[in-house]
């Protein structure tokens, strides 16, 4: 079944009453040629306390099925001196 998939992430801190997006981005499935997709991101998130991820598996509302396979989360250990240098 072909069909066009979104995602979007979304974060807040403590102190904010709603999320802002960090990302949107919509792939084109056309089985048996695209199946997966995999994308990297890197964003500054600094005071983040919240991430949210929204997957709509089919957006003209047909019923397909969505799956994560893995997400990784990581954080950079230098301190804000070490990135300006």
């Amino acid at each position: 079944m072909s069909r066009t998939q979104e995602f979007a992430l979304r974060c807040s801190s403590n102190d904010e009453t709603s999320h802002r997006e960090i990302v949107r981005q919509q792939y084109n499935f056309s089985p048996p040629d695209t199946t997966t997709e995999g994308e990297d991101y890197s964003v500054d998130l600094d005071s983040v306390t919240n991430l949210e991820l929204l997957i709509i598996p089919d957006i003209s509302g047909g019923h397909a099925r969505a799956s994560l396979a893995q997400l990784r989360i990581g954080s950079n250990t230098t301190t804000p001196n070490e990135r300006s240098n």
